[in-house]
């Protein structure tokens, strides 16, 4: 451990994570032993963290995530999604499409920030904050995939994404529309799962490749040091 990072504190974040990942909650005795440590400074954790409502304790008696895991978690989107929202208002008039940023939630893709073109001769798409669909449909739910570790049922657009370092939609998600996304390493964006991109009316084959990639690429880079 670096000697720069204080113990007790580095100690109880972990056991936020450790919670988080219990569908059904965890014990105290489970929780002492995950972090190595005894009983009873599992117990002092557990009741720091309900203090802070990090943690709630169930009839059951073990402990799931509490309410201000929730109030903290929409305020990191808030930060996020004002943190984005310029890259891709950026990308948005340079390439004359509709740029994203879109983040994984379970199993969907979600658009977490939308940006249309200034140029009002463009081509872009209608494109709502907060539009969901199956992350096995659309360029930004694919290229999520394609950042995840390589599996044997795979779908061949996921792997191809893999290997080209880009996803590509062709009326999967809207019909008309083909889009273009590239993921982010979730490491790099505090454990959110991400994609930036454009989307525009037409079919595949009328993408830009060439002209676009570089522009999303650059977007992407520069949402990875803007967070």
């Amino acid at each position: 451990m670096p000697t720069d990072i204080l113990q007790t504190l580095d100690r109880g974040l972990e056991a936020v994570e450790l919670i988080s990942k219990r569908t059904a909650g965890i014990s105290p005795a489970d929780l002492a032993e995950e972090l190595g440590v005894h009983r009873a400074g599992a117990y002092r954790i557990l009741a720091t963290l309900e203090h802070r409502r990090l943690a709630t304790k169930g009839a059951d008696g073990r402990y799931r995530l509490g309410s201000g895991a929730v109030v903290i978690g929409e305020r990191f989107m808030n930060q996020f999604r004002a943190a984005a929202q310029p890259v891709i208002q950026d990308l948005a008039d340079r390439t004359s499409c509709t740029a994203f940023v879109a983040i994984a939630d379970r199993d969907e893709a979600v658009a977490l920030a939308v940006a249309e073109p200034a140029d009002r001769a463009s081509i872009g798409i209608r494109y709502q904050v907060g539009a969901r669909h199956p992350l096995r449909h659309g360029a930004d739910g694919i290229a999520i995939l394609a950042t995840r570790p390589e599996l044997a049922d795979d779908p061949e657009p996921v792997r191809r994404a893999r290997r080209d370092g880009h996803a590509i939609s062709d009326g999967q998600v809207q019909p008309g529309a083909a889009g273009i996304a590239i993921g982010s390493d979730p490491a790099e964006l505090g454990d959110v799962e991400a994609s930036v991109g454009v989307i525009r009316l037409g079919h595949a084959e009328d993408l830009d490749v060439p002209r676009l990639l570089p522009l999303v690429r650059t977007a992407q880079e520069s949402l990875l040091l803007t967070y």
